[in-house]
């Protein structure tokens, strides 16, 4: 028997005010102007180059599972993690098409989801 569980927002911890001045930036050297540590075009270009990945999982749980443990670790390398709302945000902005894909791939209608 395989059960998964998820977090939902009030069972995740509220990210740190605190940025990390020694990670990496965005190309103009600072942060992206809506305060994230991650650009909104770095997270789809993320998201991007997964679609080929959750594709080939063929389940929704198991493209869910692998989104959130792998987006998680990429955010954690980059600095804070942001919480689904702010990723919600960018990725409608940015790139609706591949937010949908990666959304759809993993059964789920928000990144608040994960």
């Amino acid at each position: 028997m395989l059960a998964l569980t998820a977090c939902t927002e009030a069972d995740a911890p509220e990210p740190t005010a605190v940025q990390d001045t020694t990670g990496p930036t965005s190309a103009a050297g600072s942060a992206p102007a809506d305060g994230s540590p991650v650009s909104a075009k770095d997270v789809c270009a993320y998201l991007d180059g997964q679609v080929p990945t959750l594709k080939g999982i063929g389940s929704e749980t198991g493209a869910m599972a692998n989104l959130t443990v792998n987006l998680y670790s990429w955010y954690e390398k980059q600095g804070p993690v942001p919480n689904g709302r702010d990723i919600d945000d960018q990725t409608r902005r940015e790139c609706p098409a591949t937010r949908t894909e990666v959304l759809k791939l993993a059964g789920i209608e928000s990144f608040e989801r994960l």
